[in-house]
């Protein structure tokens, strides 16, 4: 996050170029950024591995196809239990203080007992589209997977939730974003 800020402070275009990205197809996201990735290769001699390699903690959709918790307890109940992160990095990682982490595990700990298993890893949401705190975590969420261009009724069937649910907050951070209202 850090990284960004300086570089929208350095060139004001930045925050343009991610915006621009956001309308590219699944499909030309993922070939620009594999060019991205030759490209940081060839002019950095760095590997491919070098580049990957710095993959943050993230959780995989399947955790949300639950009707016990919200995003939030099962984004830290996952974390905690299955990455096996402290509190205080939990907290780090998503902007939230470690009282906060600690009280929302405990009550998702007391709502569903049981571990998440066999869930979908189909789509991994980095710890980091959770992190901004001008969206709620259920907005985060629901922007991300949105930005994968699936439709509302793929994003409701992935998170377990209605598809009237998935177009409230997308238009919710869409409005956020300053995008277009379709």
């Amino acid at each position: 996050m850090e990284f960004r800020k300086k570089d929208a402070e350095k060139n004001p275009d930045f925050d343009s170029i991610i915006s621009k990205f956001r309308d590219f197809s699944k499909e030309e996201k993922i070939e620009l950024v594999s060019d991205f990735i030759s490209e940081l290769k060839r002019l950095h001699d760095v590997s491919e591995g070098e580049i990957l390699g710095r993959k943050e903690a993230s959780v995989p959709i399947g955790i949300f196809s639950n009707d016990a918790l919200s995003c939030l307890e099962a984004i830290v109940k996952y974390m905690k239990e299955d990455l096996r992160l402290r509190f205080s990095k939990i907290a780090k990682l998503l902007n939230r203080s470690s009282k906060t982490i600690w009280a929302t595990y405990s009550k998702a700990g007391k709502k569903m007992p049981s571990s998440f298993s066999g869930v979908s890893h189909d789509i991994m949401i980095p710890a980091s589209a959770v992190s901004n705190r001008s969206y709620s975590t259920l907005e985060s969420v629901v922007g991300f997977v949105k930005d994968l261009d699936y439709s509302n009724h793929e994003a409701a069937l992935m998170l377990n939730l209605d598809d009237r649910t998935i177009w409230t907050v997308w238009d919710r951070v869409k409005k956020k974003r300053g995008m277009k209202a379709e």
